[in-house]
């Protein structure tokens, strides 16, 4: 079943928090003409955390959300500057002294956004490693001074020692996160390390955290998935043709889609029934926010209930942005025979292994499936259904199957999406024989890495 390698890919996605990206401004596609905050200055923010360099990472990020919502910013350091000469302002925390409309005069924009950083941490126990980024933001008109729009959100991701004291620990944390109302905790993501070691686990998150700060990414997932989140209500910018010195042509403002929260990552759902074989899973995965389209071609091996699949990541890799070599590809391997999986990395000969979740492992999603007729798919003659999956994570994922009835009901060809993607997944050169057991087999050669650090210090 592809949601148990959903599982699987998504443990071994948690090495991609190492990633340096550099993804391309993207030109809005929406704009209200109508937004009377025609230039905006992103001001420095109020820094009440105990990184200094935290607030400009932040800031530059809420930037590129406001560009990306039609917003035409003044340029940082001009803002800086005259902060500075004219009015003797170097920090966020100064900006109280002052009046919006003072502030907008000096500055000659329409629009103030203020920023107060309140936490941009990570607490590393070993049992529970967690990191958290949380931050409120106003944007204001400067010449009424009065509030525009403001929201605030604090976004968390975690990392605990499997069993029970990683999760009654996660359980105590959140607990406490969920008492602060007025600038709420969203907990983004929740691993399990597999690790039952307090030290070792102490190790592995120390070792995450000083690796990341080392390479200028330090908490560089949450900071950007708070502001992405946090400006979903953000208004629309009045657009590029607000401050423009030529004629503005009458348009009609368009209408906002919705800002979609993403899920992990899915290759779609398919069911292989109980036939053993080899095929070639074409699946291409549409963001429903931006319209970008991830093609991965991924040759598929059954045999009873061990499954493998080997996944060029690099697909995934967008124009601007690295993808480390020593995890750019990947190979899943699932022993249902053995109650073991495994995650291969070719290019550093390493591999990792993954124990059983506790109360069972893999288990398949809650399938409703109502037959609507009866199509031919790449030659197969299949019966279609449409049909709605129920994940054990919430998930929820709809849309329609084919299973082939020369395949014994082999799902052939899914279409399925959330709330943040469409997802179309479909089998091909499908032989119906026995894989070779090699497959299902860590390689001669491989060593087994203990944590992501080794994966990332190696390359062979």
């Amino acid at each position: 079943m592809v949601s148990m390698f959903v599982k699987l890919f998504t443990t071994s996605l948690a090495a991609l928090v190492f990633f340096s990206c550099a993804a391309p401004r993207r030109v809005p596609h929406y704009f209200d003409a109508n937004n009377p905050l025609k230039r905006v200055a992103v001001l420095p923010l109020k820094n009440d955390t105990d990184d200094a360099d935290a607030p400009n990472t932040v800031r530059k990020k809420i930037i590129e959300a406001l560009e990306a919502k039609s917003y035409i910013i003044q340029d940082v350091k001009e803002t800086d500057q005259m902060l500075r000469d004219q009015m003797g302002i170097n920090l966020g925390g100064q900006l109280e002294m002052t009046t919006p409309q003072k502030l907008g005069e000096v500055l000659n924009v329409e629009g103030l956004l203020y920023g107060t950083l309140m936490d941009f941490d990570e607490s590393t126990t070993g049992v529970l490693n967690v990191r958290k980024v949380r931050a409120k933001f106003k944007l204001v008109n400067a010449q009424t001074g009065q509030a525009f729009w403001e929201r605030g959100l604090g976004v968390r991701s975690e990392t605990r020692m499997s069993g029970r004291s990683g999760d009654v620990a996660a359980a105590v944390a959140r607990g406490a996160d969920a008492r602060e109302k007025d600038t709420p905790w969203i907990t983004i993501d929740s691993y399990s390390l597999n690790e039952r070691n307090v030290g070792q686990a102490f190790a592995i998150g120390l070792g995450a955290k000083l690796l990341t700060k080392a390479v200028g990414i330090h908490l560089e997932h949450e900071s950007k998935e708070m502001v992405r989140r946090v400006t979903e209500s953000l208004p629309w910018g009045p657009g590029p043709g607000a401050i423009s010195t030529a004629p503005a042509v009458a348009m009609p403002a368009l209408p906002a889609p919705r800002m979609q929260s993403p899920e992990p990552p899915s290759f779609g759902y398919m069911d292989y029934g109980k036939k053993d074989l080899t095929a070639l899973l074409i699946s291409v995965s549409v963001d429903r926010h931006t319209g970008e389209s991830t093609t991965f071609s991924i040759p598929l091996a059954k045999a009873g209930d061990s499954i493998r699949m080997d996944i060029d990541l690099s697909a995934a890799v967008k124009s601007g942005e690295s993808m480390p070599a020593a995890i750019s590809r990947i190979s899943t391997i699932h022993r249902g025979d053995k109650n073991s999986s495994h995650t291969l990395y070719p290019n550093s000969r390493k591999y990792m292994t993954h124990a059983p979740e506790e109360g069972g492992a893999y288990e398949k999603p809650q399938v409703t499936k109502t037959k609507i007729g009866s199509e031919v798919v790449d030659g197969h003659p299949a019966d279609k259904y449409r049909i709605t999956i129920k994940y054990k994570n919430g998930r929820i994922e709809e849309g329609y199957i084919w299973n082939a009835r020369d395949l014994d009901q082999m799902t052939i060809r899914s279409e399925v999406e959330n709330k943040d993607a469409r997802i179309t997944a479909e089998l091909k050169n499908v032989s119906i024989k026995r894989p070779a057991a090699a497959l299902f087999e860590i390689p001669a050669g491989y060593t087994e890495a203990q944590n992501f650090m080794e994966l990332m210090t190696e390359t062979k």
